[in-house]
């Protein structure tokens, strides 16, 4: 999934890690249990993150990438505070794991995907996330790509 669509849900999940707003509306639950409330996740970010996310916003589509990874590195840094540093540190250890239980076709389609940049590695994204949707990396991928997208049309605006 490209950097600027899990924007959403590292904000979301900053605050399934807190335990503020369990039960919240609308939420969508994640494979732990945990309760996301897509809804009240903004207001809770730190100004600083919710000002560079919005700028992202305002970029080309091939630049919001980089401009998500520096976001994500600044996260990783402590930039915005210890609470969204841990969040970031442990999802990197997430995304390791996942990382490393991926189907081979699968890890080499997102390697030569990162060979690319601006529009040609979103699209290269969007057609590995669509093989995943429909099952080309076989069914346990396709289970989770499924939950993945559930989560982000629960948590898109409006």
């Amino acid at each position: 999934m490209p950097l600027i669509q899990t924007a959403g849900l590292f904000a979301a999940g900053l605050l399934a890690t807190s335990g503020l707003f369990t039960g919240a509306v609308p939420t969508t639950t994640s494979d732990d249990g945990l309760q996301v409330p897509c809804g009240a996740v903004w207001s809770q970010l730190p100004a600083d993150l919710q000002a560079d996310l919005k700028a992202v916003r305002a970029l080309p589509v091939g630049q919001k990438p980089e401009a998500l990874r520096e976001i994500r590195r600044d996260a990783l840094d402590g930039d915005y505070g210890a609470r969204v540093q841990r969040f970031a540190e442990r999802r990197d250890e997430r995304i390791r794991a996942i990382r490393g239980a991926l189907p081979d076709e699968m890890k080499a389609d997102l390697h030569e995907a990162r060979r690319l940049t601006g529009e040609d590695r979103l699209e290269a994204y969007r057609e590995i996330r669509a093989g995943a949707l429909a099952g080309e990396y076989g069914d346990r991928v396709q289970e989770v790509a499924v939950k993945v997208q559930e989560r982000r049309e629960a948590c898109l605006p409006g």
